[in-house]
């Protein structure tokens, strides 16, 4: 498409505006005047479930709660030796690691007033069950580490620093046990 349209190509899909851009470039030109703007993830109902109201550090919209937690993620999670914690939530919950997924499209996403579709459906009560069965599992793992001695769990890991950020008030940002969750399930996936 780009041969024939060129670098730049902007759809409506149903109610969202989509850029493609398929030019080093343009992406970089366009990362350079108007960061702000496209850093910005879009809004959908789905991820808004399952990620804790948008609070992560992916899909929370930019701003000052964004910078806290990105600042989290880069300076006390991504910069320690945290390998394999996400695998090890998942084999201490399920057994085995396992890596389906398939991709499913919510109309209301793109169609606001046919969200309908997806309630009637099924797939936002499935975006429900899938956020409460997630919720449960990271609720069991902060309860094991805030009571670490009770359960015979030895060594430092990412939920043992979240835990030790949350109780650092002189940072000026609460960290507060949603975001922990949030951050173990973007970290998890």
């Amino acid at each position: 498409m780009a041969k024939t349209y060129g670098p730049l190509i902007w759809l409506q899909l149903g109610s969202t505006p989509v850029v493609i851009v398929s030019s080093a470039d343009a992406a970089r030109e366009i990362m350079k005047t108007h960061d702000i703007i496209f850093s910005n993830r879009p809004f959908t109902s789905v991820l808004d479930r399952i990620f804790y109201g948008s609070k992560d550090v992916v899909f929370s919209p930019y701003g000052e709660h964004w910078r806290m937690m990105k600042s989290i993620c880069v300076l006390h999670l991504l910069s320690s030796k945290q390998g394999g914690f996400g695998k090890d939530i998942w084999v201490s919950a399920h057994g085995t690691p396992d890596c389906k997924g398939h991709n499913t499209f919510f109309v209301g996403n793109y169609f606001p007033s046919f969200t309908w579709m997806d309630r009637l459906s099924g797939l936002l009560r499935e975006a429900d069950e899938i956020f409460k069965e997630s919720d449960d599992l990271f609720e069991g793992v902060i309860e094991e580490h805030v009571n670490k001695k009770d359960f015979g769990i030895k060594g430092h890991d990412l939920v043992d620093i979240l835990l030790e950020i949350q109780k650092d008030k002189s940072t000026g940002f609460e960290l507060e046990r949603y975001m922990i969750k949030a951050i173990i399930l973007v970290t998890f996936i």
